[in-house]
C-alpha cells in the first residue's frame, strides 16, 4: 500500500525537477541595438556652421556591386566594416556628361572594440575614429574640402560623429 502512494509522489517530484531544469529561451530582441553606423553631417565650406545638402551624391562601397545610397540631404549614416580597420566609400557627383562626373574615394579609419550585451545577443562592435579619420587612397579630393571629428567614439546613431565640409 505504501508503494502505491509513493509512486505518484515520485512521479510528481520527477516532473517538477524536469520542468525547473529547463532554460529560458535566449532570443535577441529586434529592439536591441546592433553595431552602430557612422553618422556624417555635411556642412558648407564657406559657412562652417551651416548645413549643406548634397545634390544626388551616390555613395558606393568600394568593391561592392550596388550603390549604398543616393544622398539628397545633409546627413548620412554609413556602416563600418567590423573585420577591418578601415572602410572605403566612393562619393560620386553625377553630371549630365560622363566626363564631368566627379568622384572622391574616402577611407574611414578606426579601431574597433567589442562590448558584451547579453547572452542572447552576444557582442556589439563599437568604433573609435583615428586621428586621421579620413584618408584619400586614390587621389586628392575634388569636392571635399576638409573634415572634422565631432565625436571620436561611434557607439550610437543619435549623435553626429564626423563633419565634412564641401
Amino acid at each position: 500500500m505504501i508503494k502505491n502512494s509513493t509512486a505518484p509522489f515520485l512521479f510528481f517530484l520527477l516532473f517538477c525537477i524536469l520542468i525547473s531544469s529547463c532554460e529560458k529561451d535566449d532570443i535577441c530582441l529586434v529592439e536591441t541595438p546592433s553595431s552602430p553606423r557612422l553618422v556624417v553631417r555635411l556642412y558648407d565650406k564657406d559657412n562652417r556652421t551651416a548645413f549643406k545638402a548634397a545634390n544626388n551624391i551616390i555613395i558606393h562601397g568600394v568593391g561592392q556591386g550596388e550603390p549604398l545610397i543616393t544622398l539628397n540631404t545633409d546627413s548620412l549614416t554609413i556602416p563600418l566594416k567590423t573585420q577591418e580597420a578601415f572602410t572605403q566609400y566612393a562619393f560620386i557627383l553625377p553630371s549630365s556628361t560622363a566626363s564631368l562626373t566627379v568622384a572622391d574615394t574616402l577611407q574611414f579609419n578606426y579601431r574597433r572594440y567589442d562590448r558584451y550585451l547579453n547572452r542572447s545577443c552576444g557582442y556589439r562592435a563599437n568604433f573609435i575614429l583615428e586621428q586621421n579619420a579620413i584618408s584619400f587612397p586614390t587621389n586628392t579630393p575634388v569636392w571635399l574640402e576638409s573634415f572634422e571629428i565631432l565625436i571620436d567614439t561611434v557607439s550610437n546613431e543619435h549623435q553626429s560623429h564626423l563633419a565634412i565640409y564641401h
